[in-house]
This record gives structure tokens, sequence and C-alpha cells, in this order.
């Protein structure tokens, strides 16, 4: 009965990806400006973000805009 029983695969999703994913499409191309621009600080623009109601952590951003979140993985 439990023969086949295996964990299931993680799944690990970049929280960029899912918060822009959720936001217009003129939100999403400020949202991606933002993140890419290497004169916001991570904190900052984690700090920012919050204010206005999107949570991200600033490792979630640095992840992303040093090219090593699951959206760059192959």
């Amino acid at each position: 009965m439990l023969e086949d029983l295996t964990p299931p695969a993680r799944v690990h999703t970049c929280k960029v990806r899912t918060i822009a994913e959720g936001l217009s499409e003129t939100d999403r191309a400020i949202f991606f400006e933002a993140v890419d621009n290497p004169t916001w600080a991570f904190k900052t623009l984690s700090n920012e973000l919050a204010k206005r109601g999107i949570v991200i952590a600033d490792n979630g951003i640095a992840k992303h805009r040093r090219l090593q979140c699951s959206c760059f993985r192959s």
C-alpha cells in the first residue's frame, strides 16, 4: 500500500517573481526597474516596498539581483 511513498519535490520559487506576477503591468515594470537598479540598497528597497504593502525580504531582492534565484537556474 505504501510502496510508492516518497517525499514531495520541493519547489523553490523566487519571491521577486511571485510578487511581480500579482502586480499590474505598469506596477510590474516599476517593480522590476527598482529591483534591478543597484542604486537601491536591498534593505532600503525592502522597507519602501513594505510601506506600500509589498512584503519581501532584502535577501530575496539580493538573490534575484545577483542572479542566484530560481529565475536564473536551469
